[in-house]
């Protein structure tokens, strides 16, 4: 993250990569896709870990407990299982939801499991034993996205229906509305009051969960935020969009400023800095158009066509 450079490239067996996550705790990483297979890898070297094998057309989404140890996977047959990442067995089924789940998210403490789902509800669900603990009801469509803020005292979702809801002590305190179009996306930061969400209208918006207020706006995505993660010390957000980059942005207390975007294509990456840095590896001239509009080039000759841009050195930081 701080240079830019791309370090591996994890290949399974699925044809669609749908969703991924970080392990709190080590180095894995689980992604999911339309297999309906979850695939656990070691982050740091690349090497493939473990399968966990679902039986279900398609995992939307996966979500570790805090101390790692367990993985929760939103299905396609309208469930969520359960499973020990060390040995990949299968314990808790959560059964009820009335149509595909979309999302999930454990709380901090373990104790309790959000889900999002096609019927527009969100679940909460014990961990232990499975029993379901409250249905909210405040959404008209897909509940695309759940996340717990970090002190337990409120939780997000975003829907299809154009709207984020912050939830406190079962009830829909604040229903966010200033998106047009789908949102497929929230995160919440790890430490301060802070919400981010996105969608169909490529803004990154930012708010404050106690108020319901927007503090910030975040332009510079050319076609839909598909997926928004803080970094685990808060001082990142990376969004992931429909134009085919990442966007890395800064978080300096109230503050978030563009750091750089970065392009990964077969066989290249380029990363670029809002102040015309530039820096790239592999076969990537023809698809440089993701950040500088339609104009298409070759490495190097970027300076000649932009006034201003520079070439980072090797390992130079973004």
């Amino acid at each position: 993250m701080a240079t830019g450079r791309r370090l591996h490239e994890l290949v399974g067996r699925g044809d669609r990569l749908i969703s991924a996550a970080f392990s709190p705790v080590g180095t894995v990483l689980a992604t999911a896709g339309s297999t309906g297979h979850v695939y656990l890898w070691d982050a740091d070297g690349g090497a493939f870990l473990r399968e966990l094998d679902v039986e279900t057309d398609r995992t939307w989404a996966e979500a570790f407990s805090a101390d790692g140890e367990e993985i929760a996977t939103a299905n396609d047959d309208d469930s969520v299982r359960l499973w020990r990442r060390a040995t990949g067995s299968h314990g808790l089924q959560l059964d009820g939801h009335q149509g595909r789940v979309r999302s999930v998210a454990f709380a901090k403490d373990g104790a309790t499991i959000a889900t999002g789902c096609d019927d527009g509800r969100v679940r909460l669900w014990h961990t232990r034993g499975g029993a379901l603990a409250a249905t909210l009801s405040a959404h008209t469509d897909r509940v695309y996205a759940v996340a717990f803020g970090p002190d337990l005292s409120w939780l997000a979702s975003a829907s299809w229906d154009g709207t984020a809801v912050i939830w406190r002590d079962g009830a829909a305190r604040h229903v966010l509305r200033e998106h047009t179009g789908k949102l497929w996306t929230a995160a919440a930061h790890p430490t301060l009051p802070l919400l981010a969400t996105a969608g169909d209208d490529r803004v990154i918006r930012l708010w404050d969960p106690a108020t319901g207020a927007r503090v910030g706006a975040l332009t510079g995505h050319s076609g839909r935020v598909y997926s928004l993660s803080f970094s685990p010390d808060g001082g990142h957000l990376a969004s992931a969009g429909d134009d085919g980059t990442v966007r890395l942005w800064r978080v300096t207390g109230d503050a978030v400023t563009p750091k750089a975007t970065l392009v990964g294509v077969q066989g290249g990456w380029a990363a670029f800095t809002p102040d015309g840095g530039y820096k790239a590896e592999g076969e990537v001239g023809g698809e440089f158009w993701h950040v500088v509009g339609m104009t298409r080039f070759a490495p190097g000759e970027l300076d000649r066509q932009l006034p201003g841009a520079r070439r980072l050195a090797r390992g130079e930081e973004l």
